[in-house]
């Protein structure tokens, strides 16, 4: 294991920024495309305050980034993680996917 995040983590999955949506709810809405590991592809939508990088309506789409999760549970390599962001609403279910762990980083303070 090339990471020393463990169960409970804070980190980062690399991502690819899609598609610019809306301006409104500030800070603006993007359409995030990512695989698990089975690598079935996932398509996320969220506030751009919950992906890495400087992202704005003319950057240059589609672009790397990274979403924001939570590990839930690791098991060999894989690490289950949860975008606990998503979280709210009438049914408060968190989006829980299987990765790979060593593509997972801490998360960082710009």
């Amino acid at each position: 294991m090339g990471t020393n995040l463990g169960e409970g983590d804070g980190c980062e999955l690399p991502a690819t920024a899609v598609h610019w949506l809306a301006d409104e709810p500030q800070p603006g809405i993007i359409l995030m495309e990512f695989a698990d590991v089975y690598d079935r592809p996932h398509q996320l939508v969220g506030k751009t305050a919950y992906f890495g990088g400087d992202l704005h309506p003319t950057s240059p789409y589609p672009c790397p980034t990274s979403i924001q999760c939570t590990i839930e549970e690791i098991a060999d390599d894989v690490a289950t993680v949860s975008t606990w962001w998503l979280e709210g609403g009438p049914n408060p279910t968190r989006f829980v996917f299987d990765v790979w762990l060593d593509t997972l980083t801490p998360i960082t303070d710009d």
